[in-house]
């Protein structure tokens, strides 16, 4: 009987397929269990990037609310008062606080102001009697001062630009 290319073909695959699969044949199913749960225990996991569901993100949606669920009162008018007058009172007690700042501010203004005024009274009293300073003659020109050194200078300088 000739072959069947066809069978020959099936033949092949089953001999691959046999190469990369370890087939239980003639093993309980207890073993056949344990051996799938060890290699599938074994089988690395596509990184997280590539997957299209990551548990460590939220993908979903929350779950809608029962309607015939009551949610919690709206507050009162007469509550809404009471923390409007709460905010209000903090507001104001804020404004004197800020008030009272600029006010002492411009005390130290004052005083800081008169100290320095009186110090410029005692300064004026006492300058009279302070020593005059000395002028420093060394820098200036002599009068005593040759004419011709002075040309010699004067062209010494303007070689040297």
């Amino acid at each position: 009987m000739a072959t069947d290319p066809v069978d020959h073909i099936d033949v092949e695959k089953l001999a691959e397929l046999e190469a990369q699969y370890t087939i239980f044949v003639g093993s309980s199913h207890e073993d056949v269990s344990y051996a799938k749960t060890f290699w599938n225990s074994l089988a690395l996991q596509p990184p997280i990037e590539s997957r299209l569901v990551s548990a460590d993100i939220r993908q979903r949606l929350k779950v809608a609310k029962d309607p015939s669920i009551k949610t919690a009162p709206l507050p009162s008018v007469h509550q809404n008062d009471v923390l409007f007058e709460t905010v209000s009172e903090q507001r104001v007690e804020d404004r004197q606080k800020y008030k009272d700042m600029a006010k002492r501010r411009d005390e130290i203004m004052v005083l800081l102001k008169k100290q320095r005024e009186e110090r410029i009274k005692r300064e004026m009293l006492s300058r009279p009697f302070k020593p005059k300073p000395k002028c420093h003659q060394s820098n200036r020109h002599d009068p005593d001062t040759s004419s011709q050194d002075l040309e010699e200078d004067i062209q010494h300088v303007r070689s040297l630009q």
